[in-house]
């Protein structure tokens, strides 16, 4: 009778790298968050991606692979479409024969990504494993320096009413911006005299007494800004933070952290559950 496969989370259970409690964590976060197991649980800081990453490799049987500042040919990179490298996470890396395509993952036991890398090259796969943030970063820079052309590089279209090579017609231009004409000097030109003016350029009227500001009062001076902390200026002497506890220096980081965006609203409240309930930390507070 032939076994049943077992999933990444219960293999990573078994060989002692997460805990079952980190596992339904991981679970529960991956239905909210989306995105595989693995990355869920290095965003939790239930796994380092190091640690994962030698797993998956032993676990596949496939190398490991740096994608980190890795040049690709533009050739390769076009075997596999940017929207599917993007969705799947994969990164085509080089050919080889016969008939061979290395493709970078994060994860080798994701079977519908290497079909769908498969149909799109034409080509057999060769998964390595790659660092999930490190092959997000890679996708991103290759494939925007693949669609961006080079400035003042020739770019050729085809014409024609269909992409026939009997019917199309190749035409050949640059994007190389056109020159800008320095401009010449500008003539004089004769305008009307202005009835309020002399022959000077001087007003032909008495200025002497004329204030245009004469008929508004003295402007009030602007409101100070309010202060940074309610009831309490900047001049005002502050408190060191050797005069306060340790509790309340905690809990004024968190609520900085959250004003500034920072940190949620629920979030370390969450993390410090899931970490009280997997065991590795006990709450030691006493009313």
């Amino acid at each position: 009778m032939q076994q049943p496969i077992k999933r990444l989370g219960e293999l990573l259970v078994e060989s002692g790298l997460i805990t079952p409690a980190q596992l339904q964590s991981a679970i529960t976060h991956q239905k909210i968050a989306r995105g595989r197991l693995g990355s869920n649980l290095v965003a939790l800081g239930y796994i380092s991606e190091e640690v994962l990453m030698d797993f998956l490799s032993q676990q596949a049987g496939v190398p490991r692979m740096d994608v980190r500042n890795l040049a690709v040919p533009p050739e390769v990179l076009k075997l596999v479409p940017h929207r599917l490298a993007d969705q799947f996470t994969v990164l085509p890396v080089a050919t080889r024969e016969p008939k061979s395509l290395v493709l970078a993952m994060s994860d080798p036991s994701d079977l519908n990504a290497m079909d769908s890398a498969r149909f799109a090259s034409g080509l057999h796969i060769q998964p390595v494993v790659a660092s999930h943030s490190a092959l997000r970063k890679a996708i991103g820079e290759l494939y925007r320096n693949l669609e961006t052309p080079s400035p003042g590089a020739p770019v050729t279209v085809e014409v024609g009413a269909s992409h026939d090579e009997d019917e199309a017609l190749p035409v050949t231009f640059s994007l190389s911006p056109l020159p800008v004409p320095t401009p010449g000097p500008v003539a004089e030109q004769a305008f009307p005299r202005d009835p309020f003016f002399d022959a000077t350029g001087a007003p032909s009227y008495d200025t002497t007494d004329l204030d245009p500001f004469r008929f508004f009062e003295k402007a009030d001076p602007p409101p100070a800004p309010p202060d940074l902390i309610p009831g309490r200026t900047l001049r005002e002497s502050v408190p060191t933070l050797e005069s306060y506890e340790t509790r309340a220096i905690l809990l004024g980081m968190i609520r900085l952290f959250q004003r500034r965006g920072i940190l949620g609203e629920d979030e370390l409240q969450r993390l410090l559950a899931n970490l009280v309930e997997s065991g590795e930390i006990k709450n030691t507070k006493t009313d």
